[in-house]
């Protein structure tokens, strides 16, 4: 959904926003919000917490273990 606003930005910003929209065939309109859009994700990154995962070394590497090593066939 589109909303209607009002922006006071420098005179040049806009200038080289506009040579953009030229260059790239599109609107004015298109450069603000991609160039919002750019500003808001990067700052989201940069406030994302990063998830520690904290492992413990058990000794003998255990990553050869199948199905059957936990789970053994049901004596029917």
């Amino acid at each position: 959904m589109l909303m209607r606003t009002t922006l006071r930005i420098e005179e040049n910003l806009k200038r080289i926003a506009e040579l953009k929209a030229l260059e790239e065939d599109t609107t004015l309109q298109a450069i603000f919000n991609l160039a919002l859009e750019d500003y808001l994700e990067k700052d989201a990154r940069q406030n994302a917490k990063k998830i520690i995962f904290k492992t413990h070394h058990l000794g003998v590497p255990l990553d050869n273990l199948t199905r059957d090593d936990f789970y053994p066939d049901p004596k029917i």
